[in-house]
């Protein structure tokens, strides 16, 4: 009974620092863990997202389920951004709000592919991504398609995107094998 009861408490006391250490975290960010702390899009106003979409987008990597911030340089700072500041560049405002979201914020410029599952980018801060899918026609969005088989016909986009490839075509947990 005393071994329960030391293991309950150490098991308590493991939670209060995890806890504490997720809030010293968010603070150091200049996060502000008083109000809307997870931000949700409304469509404007207060409460919506400091952007509405975003093609220089980064994720920092020590924080689940994802924590986003848009480097993006605009002439004006969105209503919804509580910390706007003058570019490094000096030719227009970047905000610096941080939002918690599970999936990566919309781009502005559209990806020349919808959905892809082998996509191959560089190592870089903003990667540079290609597609290398094989699809039965190239996307509406892809400039550059070229044939790869041809029996069956299947084409893939050569455009390059600057930036994270975006969303998977098949679900992780669905199986593509041939069993």
């Amino acid at each position: 009974m005393m071994k329960s009861s030391a293991m309950g408490s150490g098991l308590l006391l493991l939670a209060a620092i995890v806890v504490a250490g997720f809030h010293a975290a968010a603070a150091a960010r200049h996060w502000d863990t008083n109000t809307n702390t997870v931000r949700v899009h409304s469509g404007g106003g207060d409460g919506g997202l400091p952007w509405e979409c975003c093609d220089f987008v980064i994720r920092d990597p020590d924080f689940r389920p994802g924590l986003w911030q848009c480097q993006d340089v605009v002439d004006k700072c969105s209503p919804n951004c509580r910390e706007c500041a003058a570019s490094p560049a000096g030719n227009g405002y970047v905000c610096l709000d941080w939002i918690v979201s599970l999936l990566e914020p919309p781009v502005c410029t559209p990806r020349p592919w919808d959905c892809c599952d082998l996509a191959v980018c560089t190592r870089a801060y903003i990667p540079i991504c290609h597609c290398a899918d094989m699809f039965a026609s190239c996307p509406t969005n892809c400039k550059q398609c070229e044939l790869v088989q041809a029996d069956p016909p299947r084409y893939r986009c050569l455009d390059s995107f600057f930036g994270y490839p975006g969303p998977k075509c098949t679900a992780p947990w669905i199986s593509v094998s041939s069993n």
